[in-house]
C-alpha cells in the first residue's frame, strides 16, 4: 500500500524551511569570515574561501530542494535532512570562534530536524479546513505556515544585515533584499485582503511609507529597513491571528501579573541581544553580553544606571535601541497593543479588559479602553512638545545642527518623561546646570509622566471643564508629590547649600539646581551637580526619597505616593485604636492597607538584599555606596554616588535583577510566582504579642 501524498501546504512550509535554513547558513557565513580565525576564511584551490564555497554549494542543492519538495519529490524528503545537518557540521567548529552565531545556526537547524522527525502537524494539514469560511481564511490555510516561516526569516536576516554591519557586503545585502522582496510579493493577498476588510490599516501602511520610503529610494539600507518593519508588521497580524497565539493570551489574561514579568523580560532580553550586535557600538568591538543586558534592563525598567557611557559608547543605532526600549518600558506593552488595537477597529476578549484594567490598576471597569486612548495620545502630544522646546534650545543656545538637536531633544524628552534618566551628554546634565529653562522643561516632563496617567486624566478634564471633583487618589497624589518636592527642595538646599551647591555664584541658580535635584531623585535619575561630595544627611534623606518613588500609573517606580500616604494613615488609626484608617475624610479598607504594608515590608527585604549582597561581593565599596545604588535600582531611579563603576559581574546581576523586581513590582512579582486562585481555608484567631 503506497503512502498518502502530502498536502500542498505541509510542502509548501517544508521548502520555506528549507530555504529559510540556506539564508540563516550563508548570512551566518558571511558574519563569521570576517575574522581571520575563522576556518571559514580558509581558501581553497579553486580559489574560493571555504566559506564562499560552503555558501554557493549550499544555495544549489537548497535551491533545488525546495524545488522537489514543493512537486512532491519523494527524494527531496530525504535530502532535506541532510542538507540541515551539512548546516550542524559546518558551524560545529566555529563555536570557538563565535559561539552566540555559531548557536544560533545549530539551534534552528536543530529545531527543525527534530519537527520534521517528530512533529505530525505536517503530516495533517487538513484537519481545521471546515473551519475556513472566507478568501482570507483560506488563503492561510494554504500558505499561511510558509508565509509565517519566511517573514521570520525576513525579519531575522534583516536584523542580523544591519546589526553585524553586512550592508557593507553585497552577498548579504542582496540577499536579504531578494528575500524581502520575494516575502512582500507572496503576502500581498494577505495584506490587500486586510486592507479591504479594515480601512484603518491604510493608516499605519500610509505612514509607514510617508517615514521611510523617501530615504529608501535612494539608500539600499534605508530600503531594507523598511522591508525589514513591513515584514515584522506583517508577521505580528499573521501570529496575532493565530489559535496558538489567542491561547498563550488567554493563558495570560487568567494571570495578568505574569503578564507584566513576561512581557519586560521579554523586552529587556531582545533589547539586550540587539545592542551585543556591532552596529549597536561606537568602538570597533561589540558590547559585552552582560553590559548589554545591564543596560537593555536598565532602559526597559526606565531606571537610568549605566555601566557603559551612553554617548560614547553606543553608535547612533545602539542609542535609538535604548530610546525605544525606554518608551516600551514607560508605557508598557499591553498598553500599546491596546491602543494599537483600538486604533485599528478591534476589540480585546472580556478577560483582556480585564487584564488590561489589572495592568492599570483602575478602580472602575469599562474605563480602560478611555484611559488607553489617553495614555498613549497624551505621552506623544507632551514628550513631542517637550522635544520641540529642547530642540529650539540646544539648535539656538548651544549651536547644534537642526537635526542634531532635534535628535538630542527627542531622546532626553521621551527619557524624562518615561522618568529613565538616561543621557546622550557624559555628564547627565551638569553642563545646563546655569540654564533654568533647559531643567525646567526636563523637571516639567519629570513630573508629568510622574503623577501617573489617571491623575494627568482628572488633570485634563477639569481644565476642559468638566467635573472639578477630583477622586481621593488625585488628591492624595498631588498633596504627596507636592509635600515630597517641597521637602526635599527645601532639605538638599539647607543640607548641601555650602557643599554640592558651593560652586554656585548666586542663590538663585543654588535654588534651582536643589529644586532639580528633588524633583529628580525620586525617580528620574537626572543630575546637575556633582555627587562625589554629598553630604551623610543628603544622601540618607535622598534614599528615603527614592525609596518612596513616583506615583501609581505612572512611568516611576519607588513604592508610589499613596502607599506611603496609606501607611501614615494607619499610624493615627493605631494609635487612637480606631478600626480603620482614615485619609481626607474618606475611610480606607482594610484590603488596600494590608496591601500597602505588604508593598512596603517586600520592598524593604528586596532593599536589604540587595544591599547584603553588593557588600558581601564588593570587599571595598561603603555601605553608603551599596544602600544609595540598591534603592535606586529597587525604586528605577538610576541616581548612583560611584558604586555602579565598581561593579563586578555578580554585583551587575545583583542590580538587574533588583531593577527587573522593582519594575515590575514586588506584588506582581509574588502574584506572578504563586497560585492564581487564593485559599478558601480558615482558622480559628488568635493573639501574639507585638512591639
Amino acid at each position: 500500500m503506497s503512502a498518502a501524498p502530502i498536502p500542498r501546504p505541509a510542502r509548501r512550509l517544508q521548502a520555506a524551511r528549507m530555504i529559510g535554513a540556506a539564508i540563516i547558513g550563508i548570512l551566518a557565513e558571511r558574519v563569521v569570515s570576517g575574522s581571520p580565525h575563522s576556518y571559514l576564511a580558509l581558501t581553497v584551490p579553486p580559489g574560493l574561501s571555504v566559506g564562499a564555497l560552503y555558501s554557493l554549494t549550499m544555495a544549489l542543492l537548497s535551491g533545488l530542494c525546495a524545488l522537489g519538495l514543493l512537486t512532491g519529490r519523494r527524494s527531496a524528503y530525504v535530502v532535506f535532512p541532510l542538507l540541515l545537518s551539512i548546516h550542524i557540521g559546518v558551524f560545529v567548529p566555529v563555536l570557538a570562534q563565535d559561539a552566540p552565531v555559531a548557536a544560533v545556526v545549530l539551534l534552528w537547524n536543530l529545531l527543525l530536524i527534530g519537527d520534521y522527525l517528530f512533529s505530525l502537524s505536517v503530516r495533517n494539514p487538513r484537519a481545521r479546513r471546515a473551519e475556513v469560511h472566507d478568501a482570507q481564511a483560506t488563503w492561510v490555510a494554504r500558505y499561511g505556515g510558509a508565509a509565517r516561516h519566511l517573514l521570520l526569516v525576513s525579519v531575522l536576516a534583516t536584523t542580523a544585515v544591519g546589526g553585524f554591519r553586512l550592508t557593507e557586503s553585497s552577498t548579504a545585502l542582496y540577499l536579504c533584499l531578494g528575500l524581502d522582496a520575494a516575502v512582500v510579493a507572496a503576502t500581498a493577498p494577505f495584506v490587500f485582503g486586510l486592507l479591504r476588510q479594515r480601512r484603518r490599516y491604510i493608516i499605519g501602511l500610509a505612514l509607514l511609507l510617508v517615514l521611510m520610503l523617501p530615504p529608501a529610494l535612494v539608500n539600499p539600507a534605508a530600503l531594507l529597513a523598511l522591508l525589514g518593519v513591513y515584514a515584522a508588521g506583517v508577521l505580528t497580524l499573521m501570529l496575532g491571528r493565530s489559535q496558538v497565539f489567542a491561547d498563550l493570551l488567554q493563558s495570560f489574561y487568567t494571570r495578568p501579573a505574569l503578564l507584566i514579568l513576561s512581557t519586560f523580560g521579554m523586552i529587556a532580553g531582545t533589547g539586550a541581544l540587539l545592542l551585543t550586535f556591532p552596529a549597536a557600538s561606537a568602538g570597533p568591538h561589540a558590547v559585552p553580553f552582560l553590559d548589554a543586558l545591564f543596560t537593555a534592563m536598565s532602559a526597559t525598567c526606565v531606571t537610568g544606571l549605566i555601566v557603559l557611557d551612553t554617548p560614547v559608547a553606543f553608535s547612533g543605532f545602539g542609542q535609538v535601541v535604548i530610546l525605544l526600549l525606554i518608551q516600551l518600558g514607560g508605557l508598557g506593552i499591553m498598553v500599546l497593543s491596546t491602543f494599537a488595537t483600538v486604533l485599528l477597529g478591534g476589540r480585546l476578549a472580556l478577560r483582556g479588559e480585564q487584564a488590561l484594567e489589572e495592568v492599570l490598576d483602575l478602580a472602575s471597569p469599562g474605563s480602560a479602553y478611555e484611559l488607553t486612548r489617553f495614555i498613549v495620545v497624551s505621552t506623544l502630544l507632551i514628550e513631542a512638545a517637550g522635544a520641540g522646546l529642547l530642540a529650539l534650545s540646544y539648535h539656538y543656545h548651544y549651536g547644534y545642527e537642526p537635526l542634531e538637536a532635534l535628535w538630542r531633544g527627542g531622546f532626553h524628552a521621551v527619557s524624562a518623561f518615561c522618568n529613565a534618566g538616561f543621557s546622550l551628554w557624559s555628564d547627565s546634565l551638569i553642563q545646563f546646570q546655569r540654564d533654568a529653562f533647559v531643567q525646567g522643561v526636563h523637571m516639567a516632563l519629570i513630573v508629568l509622566g510622574g503623577l501617573g496617567f489617571s491623575v494627568l486624566a482628572a488633570l485634563w478634564m477639569s481644565a476642559r471643564g468638566g467635573s472639578r471633583r477630583w477622586s481621593l487618589q488625585t488628591r492624595i497624589v498631588l498633596l504627596m508629590s507636592a509635600g515630597l518636592l517641597a521637602g526635599g527642595w527645601a532639605l538638599y538646599a539647607m543640607t548641601e547649600w555650602n557643599a554640592s551647591l558651593a560652586g554656585f555664584g548666586s542663590a538663585s541658580d543654588k535654588l534651582l539646581n536643589a529644586l532639580f535635584q528633588s524633583v529628580s531623585l525620586r525617580t528620574a535619575g537626572f543630575n546637575t551637580v556633582d555627587y562625589a561630595g554629598l553630604e551623610h544627611a543628603t544622601i540618607l534623606m535622598m534614599i528615603v526619597w527614592m525609596f518612596v518613588g513616583a506615583s501609581p500609573g505612572s512611568t516611576g517606580g519607588g513604592i508610589k505616593t499613596t502607599t506611603l500616604a496609606v501607611m501614615l494613615a494607619a499610624i493615627p488609626a493605631l494609635i487612637r485604636n480606631q478600626p480603620r484608617a482614615m485619609l481626607l475624610r474618606r475611610t480606607i479598607p482594610h484590603d488596600i492597607v494590608y496591601r500597602a504594608a505588604t508593598i512596603m515590608t517586600v520592598a524593604t527585604m528586596v532593599a536589604v538584599l540587595a544591599i547584603f549582597l553588593l557588600l558581601a561581593t564588593h570587599e571595598e565599596m561603603g555601605f553608603e555606596k551599596a544602600a544609595f545604588e540598591a534603592v535606586s535600582a529597587l525604586a528605577t531611579v538610576g541616581l548612583s554616588i560611584g558604586a555602579t563603576g565598581e561593579l563586578n559581574a555578580t554585583g551587575k546581576w545583583v542590580i538587574i535583577l533588583t531593577m527587573f523586581i522593582g519594575r515590575v513590582g514586588p506584588i506582581s512579582l509574588a502574584l506572578a510566582l504563586g497560585s492564581p486562585n487564593g485559599s478558601q481555608i480558615t482558622y480559628p484567631e488568635a493573639k501574639i504579642m507585638v512591639g
